[in-house]
C-alpha cells in the first residue's frame, strides 16, 4: 500500500508552495519513496513540479525540473533526509525556478 501526505510550505513571489511526500508500503520502512516540491497553477489547473527526490532508475537522485536537461544528482538521503532538505531549502529552489 502507497502513504501519502501533503504538507503547505508557504508563499513565494504569490506562489503558494507544497511539499508532498509519497512511500510505498509506509512511512517507517519505504522500499520506494518520492519527495516532490510543487506549486499549483491555477490557470493550468496543475501541479508543476519544481524538485523531485525519488529512487527512479534505480538509485536515490534530486532533479532540479527548473534546470531543463540538467543531469540527475545521486545522493546518499533516506526519506526523511530527503523530507528535511526539500522543507529547509524550499525557498531556494522557489528562487531558482522563478529566475531560471
Amino acid at each position: 500500500m502507497t502513504k501519502t501526505y501533503t504538507v503547505d510550505l508557504g508563499s513565494y513571489h504569490g506562489r503558494e508552495y507544497l511539499l508532498r511526500v509519497r512511500a510505498t508500503p509506509n512511512f517507517d520502512t519505504p522500499d520506494d519513496f518520492a519527495v516532490v516540491l510543487f506549486y499549483k497553477d491555477p490557470k493550468a489547473e496543475d501541479n508543476i513540479q519544481i524538485v523531485r527526490v525519488d529512487q527512479a532508475h534505480g538509485v536515490t537522485h534530486i532533479d532540479r525540473l527548473y534546470r531543463d536537461g540538467d543531469p540527475k544528482e545521486r545522493v546518499d538521503w533516506g526519506l526523511w533526509e530527503a523530507v528535511e532538505q526539500l522543507k529547509s531549502n524550499w525557498r531556494t529552489y522557489a528562487e531558482s525556478y522563478e529566475s531560471g
